[in-house]
């Protein structure tokens, strides 16, 4: 939901919705905002120039698209091949800029996540890739452990951040254990502070994860410590558990640790996407918990029925979708005044555009579709709350 506030370091940028109320509020009659999302990913020299030509070479034709290609356009347009200029692999970031010059609006961030490259003039900024992002993204927190050693880390949109720290000292204290001795009591001794060790562990994750400081956990271990990890692990832990991958503890780097928990994530990120589409496709299916198309979409969004907007990503642009700038009613198509009020229409040719601008403050998440697709052409849908109509119905007949 689009409520989250604050900001984590290593450009996990969570933007307080007042911030993104601003965003999405900015209109230009001129069409003259500017919007880039720009990913230079390559490592080599040579890599990095031809990225770098290419966004420049769609910089300068969306320019020739600007209403007058004036000054302030001009400027803009230098200032960001600038940017594109200078970014030097940008740490696996993507450069994301709204300008503006003639409103006095420059708003640069380097984010981690998923975008697309993308680079547009029209009346509005594209904050749809930013929002849905943002709604997506989940928090993991990475345990590695054996009998010796305790590491825990946070993976957020592959941006690993070690906080072993966070264990306070009496915990290393405690869970730290002794060499084994040839005698039956010693050794049955270390098995209880091994076990004491891995107890202590699920006591601390479990007290992170009830004060917000992660939202799913992913253990990483040799194969034979597995089954005396899990024995400890709280039914809560359990529960956000998405998986297990092997490694060495106490060797292991950064970069292994994400190339072994990443595709444990898309994984689950996959399923969970197909597990939504099936909830939004049989719900329409028997007229339930799920609509598709973009007329049956906004409907439900203006009955208040709306749990979770779904499009796919990459669709193309059917016929856009108008928003009152007065009362926010939705239409379809291009339309001048609103049907409710009279006030003026505002036309988003990327129908996102106006549905995430209607989810904000609103309690609706939003969700764009990586793996899979809603039925052509509008490849949009939303699964829902209730249905009006059916509830209507059920109090009148009881």
């Amino acid at each position: 939901m689009l409520t989250d506030t604050g900001v984590i370091l290593l450009g996990i940028h969570r933007f307080e919705i007042e911030e993104l109320r601003e965003l999405a509020s900015v209109w230009s009659p001129q069409s003259d905002l500017l919007s880039l999302y720009f990913t230079a990913g390559g490592p080599t020299e040579l890599a990095h120039r031809d990225e770098t030509v290419g966004m420049k070479d769609m910089v300068r034709e969306q320019l020739g698209n600007l209403h007058g290609s004036g000054k302030e356009d001009r400027d803009d347009i230098a200032r960001i091949e600038q940017v594109i200029e200078g970014m030097k692999g940008n740490h696996s970031l993507t450069k994301v800029i709204f300008a503006c010059s003639r409103l006095g609006i420059w708003r640069e961030y380097d984010l981690a996540g998923e975008f697309p490259t993308r680079f547009e003039c029209a009346s509005s900024f594209a904050i749809a890739p930013l929002i849905t992002e943002q709604e997506s993204r989940k928090r993991y927190s990475v345990l590695l452990a054996d009998r010796n050693r305790t590491r825990l880390l946070l993976l957020e949109s592959k941006q690993l951040i070690e906080q072993s720290g966070a264990l306070e000292e009496q915990d290393r204290e405690k869970i730290r254990t002794t060499g084994a001795r040839k005698s039956v009591h010693l050794e049955r001794k270390k098995e209880e502070q091994v076990r004491e060790h891995f107890t202590i562990i699920a006591d601390r994750l479990l007290h992170f994860y009830e004060h917000g400081d992660f939202d799913r956990l992913i253990v990483g271990c040799r194969d034979e410590m597995w089954p005396e990890i899990e024995a400890e692990l709280h039914q809560e832990l359990k529960r956000i558990l998405v998986g297990r991958f092997h490694i060495d503890p106490g060797l292991a780097t950064h970069q292994e640790i994400v190339e072994r928990a990443q595709p444990i994530i898309d994984e689950r990120d996959k399923r969970e996407e197909q597990e939504l589409i099936e909830k939004i496709m049989g719900g329409a299916l028997s007229e339930r918990l799920g609509v598709t198309g973009l007329d049956g979409v906004l409907n439900a969004l203006e009955k208040g029925e709306v749990r979770k907007l779904v499009w796919t990503a990459f669709k193309a642009t059917v016929e856009g979708v108008s928003s009152c700038s007065n009362c926010g009613h939705l239409e379809g198509g291009k339309l001048q005044n609103c049907e409710l009020c009279a006030s003026e229409m505002r036309w988003f040719a990327r129908e996102e555009e106006a549905l995430v601008r209607h989810a904000l403050g609103r309690n609706l998440e939003v969700s764009m579709l990586r793996y899979f697709k809603l039925p052509p052409p509008d490849e949009i849908g939303a699964w829902l709350r209730f249905q009006a109509d059916h509830n209507t119905a059920n109090a009148l007949a009881s």
